[in-house]
């Protein structure tokens, strides 16, 4: 019988490889899927995919990459398989330092990301594309982060996504890809051993003699139909001891079977197979042939792939080995004895032309600890934490902890180990350690950081128990870098819990202190602190030191420019705000601190929604949101998706903004965080407002009015969150006038004395309503335009554009014109007003505001018949075709697919009945 190839043996399975095709007719039609394939080693999860792929091939692009053992730490491993394959990849993923710690791009899995989003996008052009993501348990979590930023971001795709993995729940997987592995529309395939009609079609296949049913079930019930142990037994050993009484051997033993398999290879094969473990998964060829002291590569692979121990891998320019299946090469690198696996390794080093691939191979080579590697790691950490590549860094620290000689530093660098793990947004690895540091003698720095991860994962009690104590036990041996870090960690805290003395205190406290060497938040807290206070004026001046614009990669160029942007944001300095905070996200993600990055974002969004920019306050929120869930910074979420469900509710799309909403308070709630609270309430207001339903926002905002709220400060401060002049306009359509005057007049006194003008133009437009309600025509009439004098004093938005609040004020003023008999001047003012509500499409505020115009006898145009019902996304999407960006431009802007871009401006085409860009200005040139 004529020899069976690997892939030909593949038995059963039939099932499966059926979902799996179906998924991939779905996704063809512009539907991405998602295919979850888990089980135990070797139980066949690769031999499916590779099946799936040998029959896929011929109609689709296949793009696939693989973790590896000994690759885990290696930033951007995976990736750096992938990019090979993408023809349109980026100049930044193609750089040969890109699975090294050197590269620029290894500072930012969101940077990555983008990047293989566009090229992935590019390539699904004629055909749709698998990507295979194998053996994701040992993928390194830079490139699972890149990758969870794709995935999250695939919308209209044709894009298959097969991810592989022992176990569904490693803790390792980011939490953004554990939801899209449990999420219901993922296909779970949880493989399990093969039957016996399968090892009977196995052994055929192998052209052995038959064997008994009782050879066969003994064998099942040995192997538990593991797929690599049965096949490894059958080709062992003859029918006549597998129908026997001979006891069969563990399958755990699987690397005793390799291990006779390789013994039967010349010496130059088997030195090539060996040589080829310690390289990993796959390797150059000559590579292998030096380290393994092989003359004749070629023909010691041939005589290897005829013993299916090694295969050719087709990826890149010159010959490359790869192993079939990963249990293989473990089976190989195991069966090494420490000696020749450490001398090996070492060969290895010395014939790298990458330095950090040697230091790898050097740490892997050594046999016992070692001080001296283990200082070069501690410098190596060193160097990247200066860089910002914190994922880098903490490998490095935990490898210098294992190979340290002295406790006290083997400790130090776990500690660091686990800093640098939270300042990368992997808080679930740094979890993983806590536990060992609990194990360890009390110190402070110790403390500090068993403090920032209890601040991180929102364990805000303990937080504060432990920051307090690091300060506490700092004496002359403590470095006054480590209570620098613990008091910028109290002042966070007191953030979250709106207690601005406590901000201040704790940000001058670590002011004093000498300065950093990285980054730091304290500059930021100090000025927040001050203005929570009450002491804008103050707060400012504490910035002086911050140039108006230039380079931001200095602590000196960055530190404190978020707190300027959130403090121009409140005094509705809008356009000055979204400056700052747009280059306060991008500088901190660029190796900064992260939180602060999110931070930014979040208020962003917000700045942008006041300012009547809504469709990138929706494209950032939405991002903030996802990147906040995406990295576990648990303490941002509650205000990103409040700010995020703003715009929403004022797009009347209610339940989308709901369910930020409720989020939002869910985790203000675990927080016990009456700020991030009231943002939450604030949204969920303006969607029952939204709906018609006062009187359930006046329920979700009349709490914050109880005297037994501690920290008031950022409640009461006016331009932080507008929940104040929320409820009062609520309490007014209710009749509770006098309810309403109750709230409105502190947030009127303190506006007029900050002299904050959109602040004042709110409180004013509330004061017309309540003098209406009072039925104080004139003093209502006096309070309206008041309030658009304070617009017209203060900050306009962008381009001349309205403000939200203007046109809130336009519309209030035009229904008051309207009611007292003032129709010619209400028209006016209602159409100012409508020309921003169909520029925001603001649905329910148009509604009203047509209704209005109506009674004055001037019918406004109806949006929909300019937009026929076009999607916020679709809309969006127009608006920025229409500013002249091209659809991988508008791409990088909204951070989705290229596919995802011509699917929506294809069905925004369709309902407005155009076939082009130029059609877009006829029917929507008037709102853009």
């Amino acid at each position: 019988m004529p020899r069976q190839t690997p892939e030909s043996l593949f038995m059963g399975r039939a099932e499966e490889l059926r979902k799996i095709r179906n998924r991939l007719d779905a996704a063809a039609e512009g539907a991405p899927q998602f295919v979850l394939v888990d089980g135990p080693a070797g139980i066949g999860k690769t031999s499916l995919a590779r099946r799936f792929l040998s029959g896929a091939a011929t109609d689709c692009h296949v793009v696939q990459a693989g973790g590896d053992e000994l690759e885990t730490e290696l930033a951007y491993g995976l990736v750096a398989q992938l990019v090979p394959q993408l023809p349109a990849a980026a100049e930044a993923l193609r750089e040969p330092a890109l699975g090294t710690p050197h590269s620029p791009a290894a500072q930012d899995p969101i940077a990555v990301g983008a990047l293989l989003l566009d090229a992935l996008g590019q390539l699904q052009g004629r055909a749709p594309v698998v990507l295979l993501l194998d053996d994701l348990h040992w993928a390194d979590t830079p490139s699972l982060h890149a990758l969870t930023f794709v995935l999250r971001r695939l919308r209209k795709d044709r894009v298959l996504a097969l991810l592989v993995t022992r176990d569904v729940n490693d803790p390792r997987l980011p939490q953004g890809l554990h939801r899209i592995l449990h999420d219901e529309a993922t296909l779970q395939l949880t493989l399990e051993g093969l039957g016996l009609s399968d090892i009977v079609a196995l052994h055929a296949a192998l052209g052995s003699s038959a064997l008994s049913r009782r050879a066969v079930a003994r064998l099942r019930e040995h192997t538990h139909g593991n797929p690599l142990h049965t096949k490894a037994l059958l080709q062992q050993f003859p029918a006549a001891v597998l129908d026997g009484n001979t006891v069969l051997p563990a399958p755990r033993r699987y690397e005793r079977l390799v291990a006779a398999q390789l013994a039967r290879c010349s010496a130059p094969a088997r030195h090539l197979v060996e040589a080829a473990s310690v390289l990993g998964m796959s390797g150059p060829l000559h590579q292998a042939a030096e380290v393994g002291a092989v003359p004749d590569a070629l023909g010691a692979l041939v005589e290897a792939m005829r013993h299916e121990l090694l295969e050719e891998d087709p990826a890149g320019a010159m010959p490359r080995v790869g192993f079939p299946h990963p249990l293989l090469r473990a089976a190989v690198y195991r069966g090494l004895d420490p000696a020749e696996r450490s001398r090996l390794h070492q060969l290895a080093a010395a014939c790298s032309d990458d330095p950090y691939a040697a230091l790898q191979h050097r740490v892997h080579a050594a046999v016992a600890p070692d001080g001296d590697l283990a200082e070069e790691l501690v410098r190596l950490a060193a160097q990247q934490a200066e860089k910002g590549t914190w994922a880098a860094a903490a490998s490095a620290s935990t490898t210098a902890a294992r190979l340290s000689t002295r406790a006290g530093l083997r400790e130090r660098c776990l500690i660091q180990a686990v800093e640098y793990r939270l300042l990368a947004g992997d808080v679930s690895q740094a979890a993983e350690l806590e536990p060992t540091l609990h194990d360890m003698p009390p110190g402070a720095e110790q403390q500090y950081v068993l403090g920032h991860l209890a601040l991180t994962t929102g364990r805000l009690d303990e937080a504060r128990r432990r920051l307090a104590a690091c300060w506490e036990s700092g004496d002359a041996t403590t470095g006054a870098e480590t209570l620098r870090k613990a008091a910028e960690q109290m002042a966070w805290l007191c953030l979250i819990q709106g207690d601005a003395a406590g901000i201040v205190g704790w940000a001058r406290r670590g002011l004093d202190l000498p300065p950093a060497r990285r980054s730091s938040f304290l500059r930021d807290s100090l000025a927040i602190g001050l203005a929570i206070s009450g002491d804008y004026d103050e707060g400012m001046r504490s910035l002086a030191h911050l140039p108006l614009s230039g380079p931001r990669t200095t602590p000196e160029q960055l530190d404190g420019l978020l707190a300027r942007g959130m403090l121009q944001l409140w005094n509705g300095e809008l356009s000055e705000a979204r400056r700052d905070l747009e280059q306060t996200f991008s500088s901190h993600r660029r190796g900064g601190l992260p939180y602060a990055a999110l931070v930014a974002l979040g208020f962003l969004t917000d700045t942008e929604y006041r300012a009547g920019l809504w469709d990138e306050a929706i494209a950032h929120g939405t991002q903030a949101v996802s990147l906040a869930e995406d990295t576990d910074q648990i303490s941002i979420l509650a205000v990103v998706h409040a700010c995020t469900a703003f715009p929403l509710a004022g797009r009347g799309d209610f339940e989308a903004a709901e369910a930020h909403a409720r989020t939002a308070m869910r985790h203000a709630q675990v927080l016990g965080d009456v700020n991030d609270a009231a943002f939450a309430a604030t949204a969920l207001a303006l969607v029952h407002t939204g709906r018609g339903d006062d009187e359930r926002a006046v329920a979700e905002l009349t709490p914050f009015l109880s005297p037994e709220i501690v920290h008031r400060s950022g409640l009461d401060e006016v331009g932080i969150v507008a929940w104040r002049p929320v409820l009062a306009e609520s309490l007014t359509r209710l009749g509770r006038t006098d309810e309403a005057l109750d709230v409105l007049v502190p947030y009127e006194i303190r506006a007029a004395e900050r002299r904050r003008r959109l602040e004042q133009a709110s409180a004013s437009r509330c004061r017309g309503l309540l003098e209406e309600a009072y039925g104080n025509q004139e003093a209502a009439d006096q309070a309206f335009r008041a309030g658009l004098r304070h617009c017209a004093e203060g900050e306009q938005g962008r381009q001349g554009e309205q403000c939200w609040e203007e046109a809130l004020l336009h519309l209030s003023y035009g229904t008051f014109l309207r009611r007292v008999g003032q129709r010619g001047k209400a028209v006016a003012e209602l159409q100012a007003a409508h020309r921003t509500f169909l520029r925001l499409q603001a649905a329910s505020h148009l509604e009203r505001c047509a209704r209005e115009l109506a009674g004055c006898g001037r019918p406004a145009a109806r949006p929909g018949a300019r937009r026929a019902g076009l999607t916020a996304q679709e809309l969006t999407v127009a608006r920025l075709a229409m500013r002249g960006l091209s659809n991988r431009g508008i791409a990088r802007e909204l951070v989705l697919s290229v596919k995802t871009i011509e699917y929506h401006l294809a069905n925004a085409y369709a309902k407005l009945g155009i076939t082009s860009r130029t059609g877009l200005f006829g029917k929507l040139g008037g709102e853009s």
